[in-house]
């Protein structure tokens, strides 16, 4: 072995350490909408029934820094901000748990759960174009995705537009979503659960279920 070879492991956690420190220092990508988010006082109802998702991602075990590829690296920064995003968010530190969805998005910008999670974030703290933005991202990149029609069913209710708000619902519905108590509980709907349309539906729904 030549001399400088036994540093390697050191000089690989050496990089590890510094690519970590950086990615926390890192600005925020929205720092000025985080900041307004935090302070803002928070009304609708909680999705940890529906769109608010939690897979249980791990980052695998500890002492292997210097023996990952860069790509791995990347992949699991992602989930840990995905994570540390998830125990915000059940705190219902809204802000903050949107500002660690932003950083795991920035790893993996195909981060499905983190992007569901985002537009939720983005309307728990009232920023609707964001969310919106957010939705139509995920709904592209995961078009059979039912939270992504349900998120949108809830954005259109918090609008006030109930039109738009039910036909994503019918949709969530035909992919997939079955959480039918959640549909009715989630304070997000409320606008949508009250139009003659959706009670409607809910009768012809509850039907075809009986049969």
């Amino acid at each position: 072995m030549t001399p400088y070879k036994k540093y390697l492991p050191h000089l690989g956690l050496t990089a590890l350490i510094i690519f970590l420190a950086a990615d926390y220092f890192s600005s925020p990508q929205n720092s000025a909408s985080l900041d307004k988010g935090k302070t803002q006082s928070m009304e609708e109802g909680s999705h940890t029934e529906g769109s608010h998702k939690e897979e249980g991602h791990k980052e695998g075990s500890n002492g292997e820094g210097e023996n990952l590829s860069q790509e791995e690296r990347v992949r699991r920064m992602a989930v840990f901000h995905y994570n540390e995003g998830n125990k915000f968010y059940k705190k219902e530190e809204y802000g903050e748990a949107l500002t660690r969805y932003e950083r795991a998005l920035r790893h993996n910008e195909k981060f499905k759960e983190a992007l569901i999670n985002l537009s939720t974030a983005y309307m728990k703290t009232k920023f609707f174009d964001k969310a919106l933005e957010t939705l139509q991202a995920g709904q592209n990149q995961f078009p059979q995705e039912p939270l992504f029609d349900y998120n949108f069913a809830c954005y259109f209710s918090l609008k006030g537009n109930p039109g738009p708000g039910l036909l994503a619902l019918q949709q969530a519905v035909k992919k997939g979503f079955k959480q039918f108590e959640q549909i009715e509980s989630d304070t997000d709907l409320s606008n949508l659960r009250q139009s003659d349309e959706y009670k409607t539906w809910k009768e012809t729904l509850a039907s075809a279920r009986a049969t």
